[in-house]
């Protein structure tokens, strides 16, 4: 139903073990796949690729998302909208009201796209109102349902002012200093039509930001890490360019990469003030952003203005081409500009219920007298039984999308994968693949770099626990010295090895979900073993646990190195909109410890209460624990307000 501000969506999800219901979260957007749910998919423009995510489980745990292309999940978008849930004798009951105003749409059409999911998670069960297809995901708007007969909506003037005022008392224990700040901040966002919004930031407020997942390179190329700011994360589906080329593979050659507006050599710098303009005009999908930063102080850098616009305009009947322009260098090196354009075709129900998606880009760079081009390419089919994979990228050596990623230029490389899906009808087993992978990669002139053979086995039962076999042969040619960790040196010359894989995994919806990852072989002329495990305890609904600990144990001819790597997070939730959030990370390499912690608390949804405290120290392995060094302190109070008109 809809009223001239909301869409309401009410589900009775009838059950005749209430007591089995699964229910073990009551945080904000929870790990929705763990517990029974209901999911609400609307796609409002129409693209068949990308949705507005609302999700509800029994406890009224609410999860919002934007999907994007069929495949990517971006749940750190969050938006204003009310649910409610219960269960009752026969199931439970779930309520949604989403605000017009919270998400865009295209007047023009007649029809909206629509999905509604439930998923039974002690039997692991789905059910689908519509794209029933069990090759293609939860998330997949191919073959969605419609809803139609949407109109005399009431959006307002279609303004949206989020005010912020935050108050900062941070220590620096080495130099024995202590400051005091406090930061206003806010973000204008204002509907210029239903399906195309400008927003302003000022000031903007990042504390709120959880921490990234430590990590310790071992290899030769520096590492990518997602985008987890709020601002940069509304309607980010727009700025999404290359389709399957970056998704769910290589980040190398990306052309636009948010996470590098506001973050320099690893540091953040104040943003001063931003501007983006998202949605639709007429056909086209627009995405303009444009901002100012502050200055580098350690770096000796100064504020940047960076900007980025990406168009796309549907063709045929399910497919889009468009292109992507960038200006600046965050460091300031440089004027860089890139400019480039993509094709995303896409034919569905092609050989029965097969889907073949075919994605072609080609991006130059323009560095004060120096251009240099990437062309990349992936074609993939799919269907219930057979998932084939091809994808191309050839970089230029000097190809430098300044306001992209890129770790590798100056390769050509191939990649590709196919296997074979089993659905046996057995209560032992709910589903198994086996397939092949293999990739090479070779300098310009056609030489060879690395390359990659092996194959894999995964079975699951019908809980949901996994099995993954895996075996691989790997070539690579070392043309510079590097360090592994920093510690090993790994000398030029050509290396081969085999390695073996085997990956244990029980299904979290347990009160107890244990996950254990094992590798070893060869790699340099010596040995590798690589553990890594999880164990997440949920023992009520307001309470969560969760740990992980890697070990890679390197033995070369040059050197040994063992590196440790461990986390733990706790949440408390006393309500779905009243959180305590905890993240700990340690390791030996940088002997760095971090310590994170978040109260959020919306006693509406337009209304923020948020208090952080977070500690950095130094942790000498050799003494460990006794050698601890505390570097700086920081606690945080925010109070936020959110104003529609």
């Amino acid at each position: 139903m809809y009223d001239s501000k909301n869409l309401y969506v009410a589900v009775y999800a009838y059950d005749t073990e209430p007591d089995r219901i699964r229910r073990s979260q009551l945080q904000r957007d929870p790990a929705l796949q763990d517990d029974d749910g209901i999911r609400v998919l609307i796609d409002s423009f129409g693209s068949f690729r990308d949705s507005y995510f609302f999700g509800l489980n029994p406890n009224g745990a609410r999860s919002d998302a934007l999907t994007e292309n069929n495949g990517a999940f971006n749940d750190r978008w969050n938006t204003i909208w009310r649910a409610k849930a219960k269960v009752v004798e026969d199931g439970w009951i779930a309520e949604f009201a989403i605000p017009f105003q919270s998400i865009s749409f295209d007047p023009a059409l007649d029809e909206w796209n629509l999905q509604i999911i439930r998923t039974i998670r002690r039997d692991n069960e789905e059910i689908r109102w519509s794209n029933i297809d069990q090759s293609r995901n939860r998330i997949d708007m191919t073959n969605p349902g419609r809803v139609s007969g949407i109109s005399d909506i009431d959006n307002g003037i279609g303004l949206e002012v989020q005010a912020f005022a935050t108050g900062v008392v941070s220590r620096d224990w080495v130099l024995d200093e202590t400051d005091v700040e406090l930061n206003p901040s806010g973000n204008v966002f204002y509907k210029i039509t239903p399906s195309l919004t400008g927003s302003l930031t000022f000031n903007t407020d990042f504390s709120n930001t959880a921490l990234d997942t430590r990590r310790v390179n071992t290899g030769r190329f520096s590492l990518f890490f997602p985008e987890t700011r709020d601002f940069f994360l509304q309607d980010a589906a727009v700025f999404e360019f290359g389709g399957n080329i970056f998704r769910r593979g290589p980040s190398n050659g990306l052309p636009f990469f948010s996470r590098n507006i506001g973050i320099v050599g690893g540091r953040p710098v104040d943003l001063i003030a931003g501007a983006k303009l998202s949605g639709k005009i007429g056909p086209a999908n627009v995405g303009v952003i444009s901002t100012r930063t502050g200055a580098a102080d350690a770096s000796n850098i100064d504020g940047q203005y960076l900007s980025s616009a990406r168009v796309s305009i549907p063709i045929l009947s399910e497919s889009k081409i468009g292109f992507v322009l960038t200006n600046g260098d965050p460091t300031g090196g440089s004027n860089n500009t890139v400019a480039g354009v993509d094709f995303q075709y896409k034919k569905s129900n092609l050989f029965g219920k097969g889907t073949l998606t075919a994605d072609f880009a080609h991006i130059r760079s323009y560095d004060e007298g120096v251009n240099d081009a990437m062309t990349a390419g992936h074609i993939s089919y799919r269907s219930q039984t057979w998932n084939t994979r091809l994808r191309l990228r050839d970089i230029g050596e000097d190809y430098a999308p300044k306001l992209g990623f890129i770790n590798r230029p100056g390769i050509k490389r191939l990649d590709g994968r196919v296997f074979r899906a089993y659905r046996p009808n057995t209560k032992l087993l709910r589903y198994a693949e086996t397939g092949a992978f293999g990739n090479i990669v070779t300098d310009q002139s056609g030489q060879r770099q690395d390359e990659l053979l092996g194959g894999w086995v995964f079975l699951q039962n019908n809980p949901g626990d996994s099995v993954n076999v895996q075996y691989q042969h790997r070539v690579e040619r070392i043309n510079q010295p590097f360090n592994i960790a920093g510690e090993v040196p790994v000398n030029p010359g050509d290396y081969q090895w085999n390695r073996y894989r085997v990956n244990l995994s029980t299904s979290r919806s347990r009160m107890l979900g244990i996950g254990a990852d094992v590798r070893w072989g060869g790699v340099y002329d010596g040995d590798l073993l690589e553990l890594r495990t999880n164990i997440d305890f949920r023992p009520s609904k307001h309470f969560e646990l969760s740990t992980s600990y890697n070990l890679l144990q390197f033995e070369l001819p040059t050197g040994d190195v063992s590196i440790h790597i461990a986390s733990v997070n706790s949440t408390i939730a006393f309500t779905p909109d009243m959180t305590i959030k905890t993240e700990v990370q340690y390791d030996n390499i940088s002997q760095s410890f971090t310590y994170f912690s978040r109260f959020t608390w919306e006693p509406v949804p337009e209304r923020e209460i948020f208090l952080s405290f977070g500690h950095t120290a130094l942790i000498n392995r050799e003494n460990f624990p006794r050698d601890f060094t505390s570097l700086g302190s920081s606690l945080a109070l925010r109070l936020g307000h959110k104003f529609r008109l």
